[in-house]
């Protein structure tokens, strides 16, 4: 009879756990559009790095999960900017609506809004910024000596590799901007001519790295990329 009291608080304990987390969570549900055509975008994923899991929007640009009240969560599409979603004032529903408007990179000649190009300074000044991700990413402190599992854990786990993957995803999205950015202002600045339709070609043509982008000079940067521009022209046909 001595073992049955706390076999029931046991298993009282655990049912309120059980309980709790459930009560807990939340089902978001989220529509998703092109921040200027209003389009809604299918195939859009949406990331939550603290259980690992993704999920994406289906061909009206809508999906539902079920996640944790105070998750942050990051929606990443090709040729969109990644932005971070918090849900913490979803607490105390057992459903939260979004929607949510992702700005392209590039806009082209058939939208009808158009950005005004950014000057070199404010170029300069995301270059500086480039690298960095939301602290949300960042891989959690563990002392190895005093605690030799949970750092193993955090090396080989799906969760860590998943937040890796989303932080690589979001510096190349960075570099791959600042790079338009750059090109968008030498063809304002008549240093180089090339059409935007060619922007992500030229980019892969060049590969220069994040790091490069970040430290070198203005000066040195438009002479590689106006270098890797006469190169560019002439081997894809579109030198005059």
């Amino acid at each position: 009879m001595r073992f049955i009291r706390p076999v029931i608080l046991l298993l009282l304990s655990l049912s309120f756990l059980s309980s709790f987390s459930q009560s807990d969570k939340v089902k978001i549900k989220l529509s998703v559009f092109d921040g200027y055509s209003r389009r809604a975008l299918a195939g859009v994923n949406i990331i939550d790095p603290k259980i690992s899991e993704t999920f994406a929007t289906d061909a009206s640009g809508f999906a539902e999960h079920l996640i944790y009240q105070h998750d942050t969560l990051f929606v990443f599409f090709p040729g969109y900017k990644t932005i971070q979603v918090s849900v913490t004032d979803s607490v105390g529903k057992s459903e939260y609506a979004l929607f949510i408007f992702l700005s392209p990179f590039a806009i082209g000649l058939h939208d009808v809004v158009v950005k005004a190009p950014k000057t070199l300074e404010q170029i300069e000044a995301e270059r500086k910024r480039l690298g960095i991700t939301p602290k949300e990413l960042e891989r959690p402190e563990i002392q190895p000596f005093s605690s030799p599992i949970s750092a193993l854990y955090e090396v080989f786990s799906a969760r860590a590799k998943e937040r890796e993957k989303l932080k690589g995803q979001i510096q190349e999205d960075d570099r791959q901007k600042v790079f338009k950015e750059l090109l968008t202002y030498y063809n304002e600045k008549k240093i180089t001519d090339l059409p935007e339709k060619n922007f992500d070609d030229f980019i892969k043509f060049c590969n220069l790295p994040l790091d490069y982008l970040k430290n070198h000079s203005d000066y040195e940067i438009m002479k590689t990329i106006t270098t890797d521009y006469k190169k560019y022209i002439r081997l894809s046909g579109l030198e005059k």
